[in-house]
């Protein structure tokens, strides 16, 4: 099974065969939610040369070289769900590269400026990395036959990937950095956020690297030269995989997108109970403070475990 940052890197370097080579892409900026205008031509145009092509001949499928094989696609259903993934941030693999050929096909881009194309429309948003992660890598599905849908991977709300499929993490004591760390962001009422609702509501998922792991202590730089006012120093932490947004300090665009990086951890202690701090509704998951080495800032998080393999 690949791992996390096994799937960053190939997102990062993506071979798309076009009529006279192959290009490599990177499918890396941070995007979420609907497609934008270039995109929306591009369905559109897909989609009436397809229907005219299944007219003229009903036996006609689309042939493309996706992960290396051709692949015909003889169902509109499944060539739209495949480019509306690719565009909307939600797509595998598989589904940009079928995005970037068919931009190819239809005009809409050339083999000089693909790259260019695929980082300017499509990317990924957090749940468009780990949800593909968990729905083709960990989970064994098999694209296309095995497609996410509306609920499921990629499309599923943050909270369900969590309490549905995840073990608690009930202290730092009980992590196992060889298994799949799935990280929650919470509210301030220690709840997970299962998704985006307003503009200053925000929902996360990041998912570790397994066998990634400093048990209590950083080097200078393993931040990149973080200042030591931090409070990163002597707390554990697991190196984690995010496709995030804007960053705490809006200059720094370098921040926004498909990144790795190390995730120190504390524990939130209830200042009354002296224990950790229970999520709310779920008391078996508990509230971390977690200082995001991609953005170098503290947010609060739960998490949850998975064994490397179903």
């Amino acid at each position: 099974m690949p791992s996390p940052l096994d799937l960053a890197n190939r997102y990062r370097n993506l071979s798309v065969t076009v009529p006279d080579g192959q290009v490599t892409v990177r499918i890396e900026r941070y995007l979420i939610g609907r497609w934008d205008n270039e995109a929306d031509s591009l369905i559109a145009d897909a989609r009436r040369d397809f229907q005219h092509q299944k007219k003229k001949n009903p036996a006609y499928a689309l042939t493309l070289t996706v992960s290396g094989k051709q692949v015909e696609i003889s169902d509109l259903n499944l060539l739209t769900r495949s480019l509306h993934y690719a565009f909307e941030g939600k797509g595998s693999p598989e589904d940009c590269q079928v995005g970037a050929q068919v931009a190819v096909l239809r005009g809409h881009a050339t083999k000089a400026d693909l790259a260019t194309y695929c980082d300017k429309h499509m990317g990924l948003d957090c749940n468009g990395f780990v949800g593909n992660f968990l729905w083709y890598g960990r989970g064994g599905k098999t694209w296309p036959d095995m497609m996410p849908g509306d609920n499921d991977g990629p499309n599923a709300l943050i909270d369900d990937l969590l309490f549905k499929n995840t073990t608690p993490v009930a202290g730092l004591s009980s992590l196992q950095p060889s298994a799949l760390n799935i990280f929650a962001l919470l509210d301030k009422q220690y709840r997970v956020v299962p998704r985006d609702h307003s503009p200053k509501v925000h929902a996360h998922i990041v998912i570790s690297e397994p066998g990634k792991f400093t048990p209590s202590s950083f080097v200078v730089n393993s931040f990149g030269g973080l200042d030591t006012k931090s409070g990163i120093w002597g707390n554990p932490g697991l190196w984690c995989v995010e496709s995030t947004g804007a960053p705490a300090n809006p200059s720094r665009k370098d921040w926004i997108g498909l990144k790795d990086g190390w995730y120190a951890l504390t524990e939130i202690v209830d200042e009354k109970t002296n224990k950790i701090q229970s999520v709310h509704g779920h008391p078996g998951f508990k509230a971390f403070r977690v200082y995001r080495g991609s953005k170098s800032q503290w947010d609060t998080f739960t998490i949850g475990s998975l064994p490397v393999t179903a």
